[in-house]
Protein backbone atom coordinates (compact mmCIF):
# COMPACT_ATOMS: atom_id res chain seq x y z
CA UNK A 1 0.00 0.00 0.00
CA UNK A 2 1.48 3.76 -1.54
CA UNK A 3 1.81 6.22 1.95
CA UNK A 4 -0.61 8.40 1.63
CA UNK A 5 1.93 11.15 1.50
CA UNK A 6 3.68 9.66 -1.21
CA UNK A 7 0.21 9.16 -3.00
CA UNK A 8 -1.14 12.67 -3.15
CA UNK A 9 2.83 14.92 -3.19
CA UNK A 10 2.78 16.89 -6.08
CA UNK A 11 5.13 15.35 -8.41
CA UNK A 12 3.09 12.35 -8.91
CA UNK A 13 -0.33 13.61 -9.54
CA UNK A 14 -1.62 16.59 -12.20
CA UNK A 15 -2.85 19.72 -11.79
CA UNK A 16 -6.60 18.36 -12.41
CA UNK A 17 -6.27 15.52 -10.24
CA UNK A 18 -5.18 17.81 -7.24
CA UNK A 19 -8.12 20.55 -8.74
CA UNK A 20 -11.07 17.41 -8.86
CA UNK A 21 -9.57 16.18 -5.31
CA UNK A 22 -10.13 19.74 -4.21
CA UNK A 23 -13.79 19.90 -6.20
CA UNK A 24 -14.83 16.66 -4.75
CA UNK A 25 -13.96 17.78 -0.79
CA UNK A 26 -15.62 21.28 -1.39
CA UNK A 27 -18.57 19.32 -2.83
CA UNK A 28 -18.79 16.49 -0.03
CA UNK A 29 -17.91 19.33 2.80
CA UNK A 30 -20.73 21.42 1.40
CA UNK A 31 -23.31 18.76 1.52
CA UNK A 32 -22.47 16.87 4.46
CA UNK A 33 -22.51 20.37 6.18
CA UNK A 34 -25.59 21.80 4.88
CA UNK A 35 -27.27 18.44 5.46
CA UNK A 36 -25.52 17.26 8.33
CA UNK A 37 -25.50 19.76 10.92
CA UNK A 38 -26.93 23.05 9.07
CA UNK A 39 -30.58 22.48 8.64
CA UNK A 40 -30.97 20.42 11.48
CA UNK A 41 -29.60 23.23 13.73
CA UNK A 42 -32.14 25.51 12.35
CA UNK A 43 -34.61 23.19 13.93
CA UNK A 44 -33.16 23.03 16.72
CA UNK A 45 -32.13 26.77 17.06
CA UNK A 46 -35.19 28.48 15.94
CA UNK A 47 -38.62 28.11 17.71
CA UNK A 48 -40.38 28.87 15.06
CA UNK A 49 -40.14 25.86 12.00
CA UNK A 50 -41.71 27.48 9.41
CA UNK A 51 -38.92 30.01 9.67
CA UNK A 52 -35.61 27.35 9.99
CA UNK A 53 -37.79 25.47 7.38
CA UNK A 54 -38.12 28.45 4.85
CA UNK A 55 -33.80 29.20 5.69
CA UNK A 56 -33.56 25.33 5.49
CA UNK A 57 -35.12 25.46 2.04
CA UNK A 58 -32.50 28.12 0.67
CA UNK A 59 -29.73 26.46 1.93
CA UNK A 60 -30.99 23.47 -0.15
CA UNK A 61 -31.40 25.59 -3.11
CA UNK A 62 -27.94 26.51 -2.68
CA UNK A 63 -26.28 23.28 -2.16
CA UNK A 64 -28.55 22.01 -5.39
CA UNK A 65 -27.05 24.48 -7.55
CA UNK A 66 -23.42 24.27 -6.17
CA UNK A 67 -23.86 20.16 -5.85
CA UNK A 68 -24.46 20.43 -9.68
CA UNK A 69 -22.02 22.88 -10.09
CA UNK A 70 -19.14 20.82 -8.39
CA UNK A 71 -20.24 17.52 -9.66
CA UNK A 72 -19.93 18.73 -13.33
CA UNK A 73 -16.84 19.64 -12.60
CA UNK A 74 -15.89 16.49 -11.07
CA UNK A 75 -17.02 14.81 -14.22
CA UNK A 76 -15.10 16.94 -16.41
CA UNK A 77 -11.83 16.83 -14.85
CA UNK A 78 -12.33 12.77 -14.03
CA UNK A 79 -14.24 11.90 -17.38
CA UNK A 80 -11.41 9.86 -18.56
CA UNK A 81 -10.52 7.66 -15.31
CA UNK A 82 -14.02 7.22 -14.27
CA UNK A 83 -15.39 3.78 -14.80
CA UNK A 84 -18.94 2.74 -15.11
CA UNK A 85 -19.82 2.21 -11.40
CA UNK A 86 -17.95 6.05 -10.67
CA UNK A 87 -19.95 7.21 -13.42
CA UNK A 88 -23.37 5.91 -12.10
CA UNK A 89 -22.72 6.90 -8.74
CA UNK A 90 -21.72 10.56 -9.90
CA UNK A 91 -24.99 10.62 -11.92
CA UNK A 92 -27.01 9.80 -9.12
CA UNK A 93 -24.85 12.41 -6.86
CA UNK A 94 -25.69 15.01 -9.27
CA UNK A 95 -29.50 13.71 -10.23
CA UNK A 96 -31.03 13.46 -6.63
CA UNK A 97 -30.80 16.76 -5.31
CA UNK A 98 -32.18 17.83 -8.69
CA UNK A 99 -35.07 15.87 -8.89
CA UNK A 100 -35.62 17.20 -5.39
CA UNK A 101 -35.46 20.70 -6.84
CA UNK A 102 -37.42 20.20 -10.36
CA UNK A 103 -39.80 17.75 -9.21
CA UNK A 104 -40.04 17.87 -5.45
CA UNK A 105 -39.86 20.99 -4.21
CA UNK A 106 -42.93 22.62 -6.18
CA UNK A 107 -44.98 19.41 -5.24
CA UNK A 108 -43.93 20.48 -1.21
CA UNK A 109 -44.44 23.92 -2.07
CA UNK A 110 -48.10 23.08 -3.28
CA UNK A 111 -49.04 20.69 -0.64
CA UNK A 112 -47.90 23.49 2.24
CA UNK A 113 -50.34 26.07 0.49
CA UNK A 114 -52.69 23.72 0.05
CA UNK A 115 -52.23 23.19 4.07
CA UNK A 116 -51.98 19.37 3.30
CA UNK A 117 -49.27 18.50 5.81
CA UNK A 118 -49.85 14.50 5.44
CA UNK A 119 -48.89 14.95 1.48
CA UNK A 120 -45.98 17.19 2.46
CA UNK A 121 -44.49 14.91 5.19
CA UNK A 122 -44.05 12.40 2.39
CA UNK A 123 -42.82 14.35 0.30
CA UNK A 124 -40.24 16.08 2.83
CA UNK A 125 -39.45 12.46 3.43
CA UNK A 126 -38.81 11.49 -0.06
CA UNK A 127 -36.55 14.43 -0.48
CA UNK A 128 -34.56 13.44 2.45
CA UNK A 129 -34.01 10.10 1.05
CA UNK A 130 -32.84 11.90 -1.95
CA UNK A 131 -30.60 14.12 0.10
CA UNK A 132 -29.09 11.06 1.83
CA UNK A 133 -28.36 8.97 -1.42
CA UNK A 134 -26.50 12.05 -2.31
CA UNK A 135 -24.57 12.34 0.76
CA UNK A 136 -23.84 8.56 0.65
CA UNK A 137 -23.06 8.89 -3.39
CA UNK A 138 -20.59 11.63 -2.54
CA UNK A 139 -19.17 10.01 0.14
CA UNK A 140 -18.53 7.13 -2.00
CA UNK A 141 -16.59 9.40 -4.68
CA UNK A 142 -14.56 10.02 -1.66
CA UNK A 143 -13.76 7.13 -0.11
CA UNK A 144 -13.19 5.19 -3.81
CA UNK A 145 -10.74 8.38 -4.47
CA UNK A 146 -8.87 7.88 -1.51
CA UNK A 147 -8.15 4.32 -2.34
CA UNK A 148 -4.63 3.13 -3.83
CA UNK A 149 -6.05 2.32 -7.02
CA UNK A 150 -7.30 5.65 -7.13
CA UNK A 151 -5.04 7.22 -9.91
CA UNK A 152 -6.92 4.36 -12.58
CA UNK A 153 -10.11 4.44 -11.96
CA UNK A 154 -12.04 7.17 -10.22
Amino acid sequence: MVPVATKLSPSNTSRADRLAALVLSAWAGGLWTVCGVVVPGLFWLLPDTRLAGSVAAKFFYAEVALGTLFGVMYWLLRRKRLDRSARWVLVSAIGAPLVFFVVLRPLMNTARIAGDMARFGQLHGVASLLFMVACLCVGWLVWRAASPQASRAV
